[in-house]
């Protein structure tokens, strides 16, 4: 307990989850069943069963029913206070219900000394939690050194955006200086928007924010290609107010500028498809492919950078999906609607 927790992060949180119950289920169980079956004798030992059971769920339930209520509070303190909680928290509870269990049960089960029987039930509890604490204290580090590595990653596949998108946009802004300088500061300020979402790699961002980015994005290449870049959008009228982690979309219709639309000379149509279930968000981006286009330098490199980064996001439930047919470069993106709690992802 000598490594103290960072503010606002309750080390137990897990508990008041689903899994967190069922597994607090299950171990009460598990002990009731060892219990239960510990003493040489076998006579009732089926009420034995039920009654040990009862009292451990019971513990152990209303044990977290307090720590959820005072919660807020807890998440306020560091790691040693909330420890001392979650201890006091099932040794209070399980005295309580040590008496009780006493007084209401004689008529089925025989305690010779109803003293004893309560520094037992202490005794294992104080043990049991023991082992818990520092259970949950190993899986916190552990948390905590992979929080860190996914955050060193995104770094590293952030400092690899930056210039993918960059530099074809600043020689197109210098360029429109000298013929159209209006236009030249809108492409200005479409370049410091992609520049300021190449910062926010590893955050989320909303939907409608994304797609309007990658508005500015096609707006910024159209200077640059003219004519020769037609876009078709297939998305919802109304998009819901939902998060993906930011620089998802853009990246996808760039690789297909890159290498659907600049080895054309008459140019290339790219469709856009957003499909949304309650499941997921499904994009699909697909261009015309040219021979020898598979085979240049980098195709490739935007899709593995965004893989990876959906990986260290939703811990590999979304899915990329890239297939050629009839002359057809297709990217399927699935990403699931609920993102996982993973801290360090605004």
């Amino acid at each position: 307990m000598s490594k103290q927790l960072q503010p606002n992060v309750l080390l137990f949180a897990a508990l008041f989850k689903e899994r967190g119950v069922l597994a607090t289920l299950v171990v009460g169980q598990v002990i009731a069943t060892i219990l239960a079956f510990a003493p040489a004798t076998a006579d009732a030992i089926w009420i034995r069963l039920g009654a040990i059971s009862l009292f451990l769920h019971l513990t152990f339930l209303f044990s977290l029913t307090w720590l959820y209520l005072l919660r807020k509070r807890l998440q306020r303190l560091n790691q040693t206070p909330q420890l001392c909680a979650l201890m006091a928290s099932l040794l209070l509870t399980t005295a309580l219900f040590s008496l009780l269990f006493t007084e209401f049960t004689n008529d089925y089960i025989a305690l010779q000394n109803p003293y004893e029987f309560l520094l037992k039930n202490l005794l294992m509890v104080f043990l049991v939690a023991a082992l818990f604490i520092q259970f949950l204290i190993i899986h916190y580090e552990k948390e905590q050194q992979t929080n860190a590595l996914a955050r060193a990653e995104l770094d590293a596949l952030q400092a690899r955006i930056r210039p993918h998108f960059l530099y074809n946009s600043l020689n197109t802004a210098a360029e429109l200086t000298h013929c159209d300088p209006l236009a030249a500061e809108q492409a200005i300020l479409a370049l410091a928007a992609l520049s300021q979402a190449a910062m926010k790699v590893g955050k989320s961002t909303l939907l409608e924010d994304e797609i309007n980015l990658t508005k500015q994005y096609i707006a910024l290449e159209t200077w640059r290609f003219s004519e020769r870049l037609q876009v078709n959008w297939h998305i919802p009228q109304q998009l819901p107010a939902l998060k993906i982690p930011c620089l998802t979309l853009q990246p996808l219709i760039e690789n297909a500028v890159c290498h659907g639309v600049e080895p054309s000379v008459t140019g290339a149509v790219i469709n856009i498809e957003l499909l949304l279930s309650t499941q997921s968000l499904t994009i699909l981006v697909s261009n015309p492919i040219f021979e020898g286009m598979h085979k240049r330098p980098g195709n490739g490199m935007a899709l593995e950078n965004i893989r990876q980064r959906l990986d260290i996001y939703y811990q590999g439930k979304a899915k990329l999906v890239v297939t050629t047919r009839n002359d057809t470069f297709r990217v399927k993106l699935v990403l699931p609607r609920h993102v996982l709690d993973l801290k360090g992802f605004p």
